[in-house]
């Protein structure tokens, strides 16, 4: 039976506020558990309780139950103990179960993170990192967004990072992981080696300036590239390679704060090179606009809208 039935039925029992089937039943209950040596009161499963606490109401409806139970006073106690051992199950399951940290940064921020193990991660804007506060036999992280991270090398405790789309193993390294949920997941490596696996099997082991992108037929393409540069927003710079507009309003939105709209979808697909560190929102949008002859249009100071530039602008 459920743990949380039961302390309720035990401590309906203690109150006296039973129904005499309830009480009855609590009473044959612990009368069946007594006489199931199999059954450790610290260990006691769901699907053993379902089976003693059916057979007893089934019993209770086919046949009276003499009005007095030999040993009340002792079945009372052992209705206390049931209370006593129902709550110790959430007390244990609180226990062994790891607590887990969250660390979040929001957009507009970004955030260096010290784990418990040594090893450093620095998160991107609009990203976060879960953790169980202390490591077992692995270091696993679940990340959402995007991470630089320097592990520290723990030859016995490999150190896993769990993405929406993709699982990175290393043992020491350096790397970065962006996997926001736009897009799919790019891991680059900067020292080391990393394995980096699908959901549908697909493995591949990558080294310093390689880059696994996993596309949409779920196989990885490979490329090879100065990483150093797929870190470059740890010191505030953005990097664009022919990226899209669209990837560009992304990067935006994540590092300044703001929404952006596109009025012609088509422009989207423009694509745009460039390199801006420490420079405002404004710098940033204004170089875009001039390269690709559009206009910038701020409805709020967070709402942006990008369009086609026209005779009279």
């Amino acid at each position: 039976m459920k743990k949380e039935a039961l302390l309720l039925l035990a401590k309906k029992y203690t109150e006296g506020t039973c129904t005499p089937e309830e009480k009855m039943a609590v009473e044959a209950f612990f009368d069946k558990m007594q006489d199931d040596s199999t059954i450790s009161l610290y260990q006691f499963p769901d699907s053993k309780g379902d089976i003693i606490l059916g057979k007893t109401f089934h019993e209770l409806q086919t046949k009276k139950q003499p009005g007095n139970f030999r040993f009340k006073k002792a079945l009372r106690i052992a209705a206390i103990l049931i209370v006593a051992i129902a709550v110790s199950f959430s007390v244990v399951k609180f226990v062994l179960t790891p607590k887990e940290i969250i660390q979040i940064a929001h957009k507009g921020e970004k955030k260096e993170v010290l784990l418990q193990d040594g090893s450093v991660v620095v998160l991107n804007s609009n990203s976060s990192i879960t953790y169980p506060e202390e490591f077992g036999d692995t270091r696993n992280i679940k990340l959402s967004g995007e991470a630089y991270f320097k592990v520290f090398r723990d030859v016995k405790r490999p150190f896993i990072v769990q993405t929406h789309d993709v699982k990175v193993r290393v043992l020491g390294t350096s790397f970065d992981v962006n996997s926001y949920k736009h897009r799919s997941t790019k891991v680059s490596v900067l020292t080391g080696r990393v394995e980096v696996s699908s959901a549908s099997g697909n493995k591949v082991v990558i080294v310093k300036n390689q880059q696994a992108d996993l596309k949409h037929n779920a196989d990885f393409h490979i490329s090879t590239d100065d990483s150093s540069e797929g870190i470059a927003w740890a010191s505030n710079t953005i990097i664009l390679k022919k990226t899209t507009l669209s990837e560009t309003a992304k990067i935006i939105e994540n590092w300044y704060n703001v929404d952006i709209t596109f009025e012609d979808q088509e422009i989207k697909k423009f694509t745009i090179s460039g390199k801006f560190k420490d420079e405002k929102l404004e710098n940033v949008l204004e170089s875009i606009a001039f390269l690709k002859q559009l206009k910038i249009i701020y409805l709020t100071q967070n709402h942006i809208v990008i369009r086609r530039k026209t005779p009279k602008d």
